[in-house]
């Protein structure tokens, strides 16, 4: 009896290894993957949180101008002031437009929106959440008549930000409308 207990042991003892190793490999991948989304939910999250503020377009805190060399020397560049866009871009519409609050809440808010494609995409929910303010902002320069292509330009002004933009369109996808107003900060 002991004899052939042993031999379907050794019959048995194979195949329930391997299922406690598919088991393990198995749980593993899904604290892996709820992991993963709920980085992903808290960044999306994040994302569509991000907006400008009447104190960024009226420059209560305006940073000081970069040095040129050490803001070129990353994707991410500069920002001081903490409010999501980097500072020679932010400088630099100042500078184009010191009369009009409603053109520099526009274009800040479209320039923001472009620095989270080098800055905040990092899969394709995070692309799509980025796609959707960018949407929104895209919209608001349009009802300002500013120049989206002015903003695009300062924002992908070196070679590694426009390959980071790059990058972050591998993960295209279909999108909506985002939720909400058009413009983050409105002048009448």
């Amino acid at each position: 009896m002991k004899d052939s207990l042993h031999a379907v042991w050794r019959w048995v003892k194979w195949p329930l290894i391997v299922l406690a190793v598919l088991y393990a490999i198995d749980v593993a991948w899904a604290v892996w993957y709820r992991s993963n989304e709920a980085q992903t939910n808290t960044a999306v999250a994040a994302i569509h949180a991000q907006k400008i503020t009447l104190a960024d377009v009226m420059g209560t805190n305006l940073p000081p101008v970069p040095d040129q060399a050490e803001n070129d020397a990353t994707v991410a560049g500069i920002d001081k002031n903490n409010n999501n866009i980097r500072d020679d871009v932010e400088l630099a519409i100042f500078k184009k437009y010191p009369n009009s609050a409603k053109i520099r809440a526009a274009e800040l808010q479209y320039a923001m929106t472009e620095q989270m494609y080098l800055t905040k995409v990092t899969n394709t929910e995070t692309w799509k959440a980025v796609a959707e303010e960018d949407g929104r902002a895209h919209l608001c320069i349009l009802q300002t008549k500013a120049d989206r292509k002015e903003i695009e330009f300062l924002v992908f002004n070196t070679q590694i930000r426009k390959d980071a933009q790059i990058k972050a369109f591998e993960f295209i996808t279909s999108f909506g409308p985002a939720s909400g107003t058009v413009c983050d900060v409105t002048f009448e």
